[in-house]
């Protein structure tokens, strides 16, 4: 099945978004008003303090690898010309996640600090090796 991604203009007032990764499942996909219900506090070192549904949270603004950026998709109904065509459309971006634990903060080098580095380490290792024929290595 292919999957053609749309990316039109976003409305400059829609452009920019704040993820949030909480430590909980909620049964909800789509907008919501996250700022009337989840009001962080800055702390020392970069933390954050919440809490949501009355349980304390901690947490710790992660940015995106330099030259990554996050996108919030909105998948459409299928067309009816092309059934095996789906469409999902870019609807809002971030740049950072912000990333919640319950009761603690999460550690600075833990957690999603560890899979955000996977993109740049993927990159380096299938980009192109440079050949460099005067410095070939001898077989020993």
């Amino acid at each position: 099945m292919a999957t053609l991604i749309r990316v039109p203009a976003i409305p400059e007032e829609n452009r920019a978004v704040r993820a949030q990764l909480l430590p909980c499942s909620i049964r909800y996909r789509g907008p919501a008003p996250v700022r009337a219900f989840l009001r962080a506090r800055p702390g020392p070192d970069g933390e954050l303090w919440a809490s949501f549904r009355g349980r304390r949270l901690g947490g710790r603004e992660r940015p995106l690898p330099h030259g990554y950026q996050g996108g919030i998709l909105q998948r459409s109904p299928p067309s009816s010309l092309d059934s095996d065509l789906q469409e999902v459309t870019v609807t809002a971006t971030f740049g950072a996640i912000t990333e919640w634990e319950a009761d603690s903060v999460p550690p600075p080098q833990g957690g999603l600090a560890h899979a955000l580095q996977w993109g740049p380490l993927a990159q380096a290792i299938h980009s192109p090796v440079p050949d460099d024929s005067e410095e070939e290595a001898e077989p020993r």
